[in-house]
């Protein structure tokens, strides 16, 4: 794995104080979080208020954090059951976490015996390289990403191994699912997401570097690029689960020191990124870790603060994501276009101008009652 010695990775030294908000989620999440005042906090619980503080802590995905944090504190300043609780989900994590390493370096290793470069994305990639930790961080899948024409071969790949193709992206076989990107974003089903956000795939992969995950060969996204990735993947999905925020948020902490935020900040503007970037920086303060002055950016305008202001609330508006990557569209069409790629994806839209119109209302009511759903659980407790 590369260590933080890289000519790209020198300029910035700003001191990163935690200072996690005082919410319990915040806290259990955080890097550095007060454990005084979290004893306090949990010492003023009722038993059905920590039942309902597990419920938000499965619901963000955050119970390896949880785990860690609640295992600074002595034994008897805590509910022995919600350690118990947290440590055995925590071990869950982390044998599931183990077999899906295995899986993924075996697949990374034939990958490589074949001369297919591959990036792995997230997933297991954060668990090693932000968290360190095997339980820490949950994941569904193995994103590897692919230069295009690489994507048959590696299709090729997980087919000897025993993969099954459910599409033309996602093999499964048993409990590991893997999903093929020839882009950083998802942008097959998505084309305008690319439009909006021009992300440069020939220099991701020019820039990486050879390294390990899993104990196998990959090559490894500069730490720059892994943490403009991120940002954008957490605005993407509207900051839904606040694992996504602490991604960010440990990574500054483990390493924004040795980040060169000029080379962030670069990067960034060259693919529109720039503020979809500070403001997933903006949500990491929730967690204690402020970025650097140096790539702050304008104030908020009325509609990017008030959905920012939710955000910060934990209750972030259902397509937040969506509307703050139409706002960096360089024109109303090519708003209205990511609009209606994010009304109808692609892969989903019926063919023909009527077809398209009389679904509109159908696609509605679909978006509508999702939107609730997602309200409805992130309003548990």
């Amino acid at each position: 794995m590369r260590t933080s010695t890289s000519p790209h990775e020198t300029d910035a030294r700003e001191e990163l104080v935690p200072t996690p908000s005082g919410g319990l989620l915040e806290m259990l999440a955080a890097p550095e979080p007060p454990l005084a005042t979290l004893v306090d906090s949990l010492a003023a619980l009722a038993p059905a208020d920590i039942l309902t503080l597990l419920d938000r802590i499965t619901f963000h995905r955050i119970d390896g954090l949880a785990h860690r944090t609640v295992a600074k504190i002595p034994s008897s300043a805590i509910e022995p059951w919600l350690r118990s609780a947290l440590r055995r989900r925590y071990q869950r994590q982390a044998a599931a976490t183990l077999a899906q390493g295995l899986a993924l370096a075996e697949i990374l290793e034939n990958l490589d015996s074949a001369a297919i470069p591959a990036i792995v994305m997230r997933g297991l990639r954060s668990a090693e390289w932000i968290y360190g930790d095997c339980g820490s961080r949950p994941f569904e899948d193995h994103d590897l990403l692919f230069r295009p024409h690489d994507l048959d071969r590696a299709r090729d790949v997980l087919l000897r191994l025993g993969f099954e193709a459910r599409t033309p992206e996602l093999f499964r076989r048993g409990g590991v699912l893997i999903d093929l990107h020839g882009d950083p974003l998802g942008a097959r089903r998505r084309p305008t997401r690319h439009s909006i956000l021009p992300l440069p795939l020939d220099s991701l992969f020019a820039e990486a570097a050879p390294g390990k995950v899993a104990g196998a060969p990959a090559l490894l996204l500069r730490a720059e690029d892994e943490l403009i990735l991120l940002a954008v993947h957490l605005v993407k999905h509207s900051f839904d689960r606040m694992i996504r925020i602490a991604d960010l948020a440990h990574l500054l902490a483990r390493r924004g020191r040795v980040l060169c935020w000029e080379a962030v900040r670069r990067r960034a503007e060259s693919c529109r990124a720039l503020r979809l970037v500070q403001l997933a920086l903006e949500s990491a303060g929730l967690l204690g870790v402020p970025f650097p002055e140096t790539l702050r950016g304008r104030p908020a305008g009325a509609l990017e603060g008030a959905l920012m202001r939710r955000v910060m609330e934990l209750r972030p508006a259902p397509y937040t994501g969506e509307i703050l990557m139409a706002m960096q569209a360089r024109s109303l069409a090519e708003g209205a276009r990511f609009v209606l790629d994010a009304f109808f994806p692609a892969g989903e839209r019926p063919d023909g101008a009527w077809r398209q119109a009389a679904a509109i209302p159908r696609r509605t009511v679909v978006l509508i009652r999702q939107a609730a759903r997602d309200v409805s659980l992130r309003r548990v407790g």
